[in-house]
């Protein structure tokens, strides 16, 4: 493994913790975005007294929530004080670590001393949304996700899209379903070792996940394709609707070195784009950038 040392205005993460996940529509259904992300900010608050430093900034990820600024009532009902600002983004499924980018952006430049960064969504209660009745007096129309791309380009359903990445990089359901079983089994042996118990906090008295459970491949196997008759993707080896939040701090090197507390340099990041008919092919291109921007090769990863 390569080290780095880091420099001391380097970005770094000390600390980080969450709620459990629950399953949309059962353990934390009733929760709204701010009631899940306020005692994970607050908790982050409290964990990071060691620094002494005030939090210069709140930001969350968030997409399917009211609008708004859930970042902002979030930081307010968990009691950061009302001179801390806050910043909600949106990147779709990368909100979260999009929001940890901008996070150690701010730190490491300068801008700011701590912030802390992560996302909350609630599928439970998102609000449902409508377009407006059209010129010809149509009634509204509900949609359950805005689109990705303009006409004239490609925007699939999530499910539809994975089936035709997988089918194009010859990923068998074998291979899903494997994997998915796998995911499972270790988050398991994990919650079982109590690995997960520092960094989930407590909301409605839950503290565990509800999703994992014990699947094996054959289980799985059983199981229909989810989104095309024909297709690979099933209920078991996709990721599940869930609500929950989860948030790290940021500050820097020199911070964390002077308050004793072990930290995680941030050396790099990328965000890339790609074709709109298989967004999940761009995590590969988003890795081997990060990696070109860190100077350091896949090999010494691990």
């Amino acid at each position: 493994m390569l080290v780095l040392s880091p420099r001391p205005t380097d970005p770094v993460l000390v600390t980080g913790c969450r709620t459990p996940i629950g399953t949309s529509g059962h353990a934390l259904a009733d929760l709204t975005v701010t009631d899940l992300a306020a005692p994970v900010l607050a908790e982050l608050a409290e964990r990071v007294a060691p620094l002494a430093l005030p939090v210069d900034e709140v930001v969350l990820g968030n997409c399917l929530g009211p609008g708004g600024n859930p970042a902002r009532s979030a930081a307010l009902a968990a009691g950061l004080g009302t001179e801390v600002p806050a910043v909600t983004v949106d990147r779709q499924c990368g909100s979260g670590l999009e929001a940890v980018r901008q996070a150690a952006a701010l730190v490491g430049s300068g801008q700011a001393g701590l912030v802390l960064a992560g996302g909350a969504e609630s599928a439970s209660t998102a609000p449902w949304r409508f377009w407006p009745p059209d010129a010809t007096g149509h009634d509204p129309v509900r949609y359950t996700r805005a689109p990705f791309a303009p006409p004239g380009f490609p925007d699939p359903e999530m499910g539809s899209a994975a089936d035709d990445l997988a089918r194009i990089r010859g990923i068998s359901r074998e291979r899903q379903d494997g994997y998915a079983a796998r995911s499972h089994h270790r988050a398991l042996d994990a919650a079982s070792g109590g690995r997960f118990t520092g960094e989930i906090v407590a909301v409605k008295g839950i503290s565990s996940d509800e999703r994992p459970r014990p699947l094996t491949p054959e289980r799985l196997s059983r199981l229909r394709p989810a989104f095309r008759p024909d297709g690979t993707v099933t209920a078991g080896n996709s990721s599940g609707i869930s609500d929950g939040a989860a948030a790290v701090a940021v500050t820097t090197a020199d911070a964390a070195r002077r308050a004793g507390m072990p930290a995680l340099r941030i050396v790099a990041s990328a965000a890339v784009a790609g074709d709109p008919a298989v967004p999940g092919a761009t995590a590969g291109p988003a890795a081997r950038e990060a990696l070109r921007r860190a100077g350091i090769g896949a090999g010494a990863v691990g």
